[in-house]
């Protein structure tokens, strides 16, 4: 390990240490199993709840037989919790590998029940009076009418959330009422690698939006709740009913994209899919208002909105670093070779190669904090969009305080964001977002 890496390692491991501890929580029938852990430095952005990642495929079915809901916090009781819940197979089956310096699992175990039963989770929220980690989940039963084998399942969901020392709360969510107004819509791609397939679900009491980042069920899928305004829902509720039930275009043809919208109410159902960036002709408002709710999530979760025109797809620059050498703050476009090798010499002191850039197809774009950084804080590109009036290209990003119980040493951290885009000659504008 070089002395810039051990540097970096101490730092790391000062900022995690002088945070405040408090005592973890279980929820409903939980095992118990908590110990003392950092608190987080997430912080909840106004509207939304806090972002989760589901495992899926296989870990919907569990060995564990009994109800449970479990909070985790430590590597040991993951395992312990990894190997009742996987089971004696004849291949055995490791634990997904989990930060638990940052993050935490929390699980829903239904028990022993039908086997078209499904267990979800609905929303994570951080609430107040008293503070707490809200984790609301939904059972799922099958249609009447639905043929099952007459045999025993035991559903589960296990998610992955930031680490926190708050309690946590398992919530069942009541059903909806039959004849309640819901949205969907969502956007696919067949030939990917990432961002391929994200959907939401808005509903008057809130809206939830997932996304699958690469084309591979085994990796876990993203997922964020919030809320929708009274004026957005109105919206919704007001123009639902100029959607059409067709198909616009040739969505999913030369892999250009499917773009879709659904409406529900009770036993009515309309949906349109149409090829990304297409205009659903006499339902533009309605389609405008379900694109900026869905875009707001996406970004939130620091993915592009993939079918929304004007959206350009970016890629985190890897390897990432804890803390850049830059200490002033600067925003920076890389357009040819020579200028990313002196910016990342500078940016790690001539440490690391810099990572190879196709500049015949892609640049770089980036911001740096410099002295204006927190230890404990964060920063994150959310959005990059090309602008008209005048023609531009515009990159947004977030800067996330830490949270009002954490306590970080006075260090000189330089905190960065550095993505790849398609190369372009247009101007690049840097926009905080809130």
């Amino acid at each position: 390990m070089t002395r810039y890496q051990r540097l970096l390692s101490s730092l790391l491991y000062a900022c995690i240490a002088l945070s405040v501890a408090g005592c973890g929580g279980g929820g409903t029938a939980s095992t118990g199993e908590t110990t003392k852990s950092p608190s987080t430095a997430f912080v909840p952005q106004a509207g939304l709840g806090v972002p989760f990642e589901t495992f899926s495929g296989p870990l919907s079915q569990s060995f564990i037989t009994s109800r449970r809901t479990v909070a985790i916090r430590d590597a040991q009781a993951w395992e312990r919790l990894w190997t009742e819940h996987a089971g004696p197979t004849i291949v055995q089956r490791p634990a997904p590998p989990v930060d638990f310096s940052t993050k935490m699992v929390v699980a829903v175990f239904l028990g022993s029940r039908g086997a078209c039963d499904k267990v979800s989770l609905a929303a994570v929220k951080q609430q107040q009076d008293p503070s707490r980690i809200e984790v609301t989940y939904r059972e799922i039963l099958p249609p009447p009418e639905t043929a099952c084998i007459a045999s025993l399942a035991n559903p589960a969901v296990l998610a992955v959330i930031p680490q926190s020392t708050l309690p946590v709360e398992f919530v069942q969510a009541s059903p909806r009422q039959e004849d309640a107004l819901v949205i969907r819509s969502g956007w696919s791609f067949g030939m990917c690698l990432q961002n391929c397939e994200a959907s939401i679900d808005i509903a008057k009491d809130g809206a939830l939006f997932r996304a699958q980042r690469r084309q591979n069920p085994a990796l876990p899928e993203q997922a964020l709740w919030g809320q929708v305004s009274a004026a957005e829902w109105e919206t919704l509720a007001s123009t639902a009913g100029s959607l059409p039930d067709m198909t616009i275009g040739c969505p999913d043809c030369a892999d250009e994209g499917r773009e879709w919208i659904e409406v529900a109410q009770g036993a009515r159902k309309k949906r349109v899919d149409i090829s990304c960036n297409a205009t659903i002709g006499g339902a533009e408002n309605f389609q405008a208002a379900v694109r900026a709710i869905r875009s707001r999530f996406a970004a939130a979760l620091g993915l592009p909105e993939a079918c929304s025109p004007g959206s350009i797809g970016f890629t985190p620059v890897t390897p990432s670093l804890f803390t850049s050498k830059i200490d002033d703050k600067r925003f920076v476009t890389v357009r040819d070779a020579a200028r990313w090798s002196a910016l990342w010499n500078e940016h790690t002191g001539g440490e690391l190669a810099a990572p190879a850039i196709d500049f015949t197809r892609d640049m770089v774009v980036g911001i740096f904090l410099g002295s204006e950084s927190d230890p404990c804080g964060g920063l994150r590109i959310d959005a990059v969009r090309k602008r008209s009036a005048p023609e531009r290209i515009e990159v947004g990003y977030r800067v996330i305080a830490p949270g009002p119980n954490v306590m970080c040493i006075a260090a000189n951290v330089g905190q960065y964001a550095l993505v790849t885009i398609p190369a372009a000659s247009l101007p690049v504008e840097f926009v905080r977002l809130p």
